[in-house]
């Protein structure tokens, strides 16, 4: 099957749901992306400036647009529960060397509808639908929950300054694992004078430079001394207990199958005393129910990572990627998730919405249908 018929496929499961068509806009102003989807992405996008003199990208992913698009409707008074779909080009820096910088992804987006499990596993349960009507038999699908850490931070009771810096590090890759080897030790002499600097992005500058090291990774040197500053006001604030960071090593290398994902926590929570915790647990446990309703196949492929989903840090709740046979982990035919707070960040708090949605990616199912055949 070529790609346009994959594309026409899929296209069509998720219009039968009640999604109706649209085609966002292709540029967004940088910042959009640059503050929503996360370090990893930063590297992969489509920069330019325009005439104004105003940094551009091409749009990423679909979901930033058609978000844009329903924030704006709803800034102007319309209100009501909205799904779109949309079968559109995405722009992104390839992840692996056989995909392709421009590409199709079909997808189907909700915005005001009531949140909770069946929501989520209803999503799901759609994205895996249109996969499987594409040819494509999932070889593993991969959850995570946003929700699930903060809560076992909020539940150790750490001081304020320590726990926003842990929340802040769990969304950069080996964040959490640096926090934790570094919660002992005070900042190098030279690098805790960066923060007494009257310039200090420009001693960071100069550091990196004597030291020899490149900047890298996607993060800006105003952004690094954001976080060497909260590392300092953690440390100062007494740092962490051999017993918090036993906790969250822990917590950080669950990885299980989902069926068992809410008993796994539960014993966690349970061994340290973290009653706080209970609630995000139990919607894990009803979601993953409700998934496994939906799709018996899931109890075989679906495996839960407290870790999972850091790169796309619009998402706040819920979030999946579909893996298929031939494909690498970081080449997913499917993903998606819960971003209940993207509105209220691209509109400035002046319009809020819940939202859920999914995508596919038809080029590397092509891929897979050659590879099985």
């Amino acid at each position: 099957m070529k790609p346009d018929a994959l594309v026409a496929v899929a296209r069509a499961v998720f219009e039968a749901a009640g999604g109706t068509p649209i085609d966002p806009d292709y540029v967004l102003p940088a910042d959009i992306p640059l503050e929503l989807s996360g370090e990893a992405v930063r590297a992969r996008l489509c920069l330019f400036t325009d005439h104004r003199g105003a940094e551009m990208v091409m749009r990423p992913d679909l979901t930033l647009p058609v978000a844009q698009r329903e924030a704006a409707r709803r800034e102007a008074g319309e209100g009501g529960a909205r799904t779109y779909t949309y079968a559109a080009r995405a722009f992104r820096q390839p992840v692996a060397p056989d995909d392709q910088l421009e590409f199709t992804q079909v997808g189907l987006e909700r915005f005001g509808y009531e949140a909770g499990p069946d929501a989520d596993a209803e999503l799901f349960a759609l994205v895996h639908r249109a996969v499987e009507a594409c040819g494509v038999q999932p070889s593993g699908v991969i959850m995570g929950d946003l929700a699930v850490f903060p809560a076992f931070i909020d539940a150790l009771g750490l001081p304020a300054v320590t726990a926003d810096l842990l929340k802040r590090a769990f969304r950069q890759e080996g964040g959490v694992r640096a926090v934790l080897d570094a919660a002992a030790r005070p900042l190098e002499p030279d690098v805790a004078s960066v923060l007494d600097a009257a310039d200090p992005a420009g001693a960071l500058s100069a550091l990196l430079a004597a030291r020899g090291i490149p900047l890298a990774g996607g993060r800006s040197l105003a952004e690094i001394v954001e976080g060497l500053a909260a590392r300092q006001a953690a440390i100062e604030a007494g740092g962490l207990t051999s017993g918090a960071r036993e906790i969250l090593q822990a917590l950080r290398e669950v990885d299980c199958p989902l069926a068992e994902a809410a008993a796994s926590l539960s014993a966690l929570a349970g061994a340290h005393g973290l009653d706080g915790a209970g609630a995000a647990i139990d919607a894990l446990g009803a979601r993953a129910q409700a998934v496994l309703a939906r799709v018996p196949a899931a109890g075989l492929t679906a495996r839960f990572r407290t870790g999972f989903g850091r790169r796309f840090t619009y998402y706040d709740g819920f979030v999946f990627e579909v893996l298929a046979p031939g494909l690498a982990e970081t080449q997913p035919v499917a993903a998606g998730g819960r971003y209940d707070g993207l509105l209220s960040g691209l509109s400035g708090r002046r319009a809020s919405a819940t939202g859920v949605g999914g995508v596919v990616r038809p080029d590397r199912m092509v891929r897979v249908r050659k590879g099985v055949s």
